[in-house]
């Protein structure tokens, strides 16, 4: 079983951050991504996310709680870490004023890779898609 957790801080108010995690049909913060298409709305949805140089993802909102600040989504596979059976959580703490901390963290099973293989190139996704969102947040 892969697990990674990983987490930053933002000098950015949590509703901010919030609302780019959160709005589920809009990755526009993250390069490189071609085209997105949605099918659904709102829990159940599912966005298929084709990015050049990997095979295209197909992402299903498994749950969402504005009030905690916390998403839950799925992946059936992902080729390019190796994982099968992913399921990822994303949750903002507000830390005061102006402040904030994302926790990120998923649950997998390694295919064609071993667990170690497939924790580090998460772990490593996850800290570029954090940094991500602070770049596009720094950009608005």
């Amino acid at each position: 079983m892969v697990e990674v957790n990983i987490e930053r801080e933002y000098e950015f108010a949590a509703d901010v951050v919030w609302d780019v995690i959160a709005d589920f049909g809009n990755v526009s913060w993250v390069p490189g991504i071609e085209k997105v298409e949605l099918e659904g709305k709102g829990v159940g949805m599912i966005r298929h996310l084709t990015v050049p140089v990997f095979p295209q993802l197909h992402e299903r909102l498994d749950a969402i709680d504005a009030q905690e600040k916390v998403l839950e989504y799925s992946i059936p596979a992902v080729e390019y870490i190796k994982v099968e059976k992913y399921s990822a959580r994303a949750q903002v703490v507000d830390l005061g004023p102006g402040r904030c901390r994302v926790l990120w963290s998923c649950r997998a099973e390694a295919v064609g890779a071993s667990e170690e293989e497939a924790s580090d190139k998460t772990r490593a996704f996850y800290a570029a898609m954090l940094g991500w969102i602070n770049d596009y947040l720094e950009q608005q």
